[in-house]
């Protein structure tokens, strides 16, 4: 489970510089409505979540209080399927933007 927090922390990381990338050069576009309005409100809001996002994440490993139950592992397993998927669509349509 520790693994798939790191795992989830750092790719949030990554896709929010890439996305951040797409949007400030006009390559992309954000279809998360909730991420696409905070990025409207102001880039820097969009960042500023996103980075919280991924040190919430890291705060339950430094504090070893990362869920183990199965709901949560699975949780956890669906949502890094998910978003690497996501992840490999914005690095695709960049790619073929750039």
């Amino acid at each position: 489970m520790v693994a798939l927090f790191h795992y989830l922390s750092l790719l949030n990381l990554v896709d929010a510089v890439v996305t951040y990338y797409g949007l400030q050069n006009a390559f992309i576009t954000e279809l998360n409505p909730m991420m696409d309005r905070l990025y409207q409100i102001h880039p820097v809001l969009f960042m500023a979540i996103k980075i919280s996002l991924s040190v919430f994440l890291y705060l339950f490993i430094v504090f070893r209080r990362v869920p183990t139950s199965r709901m949560i592992k699975g949780m956890t397993t669906l949502a890094s399927g998910f978003y690497t998927i996501v992840f490999a669509l914005h690095c695709w349509w960049l790619f073929l933007t750039i």
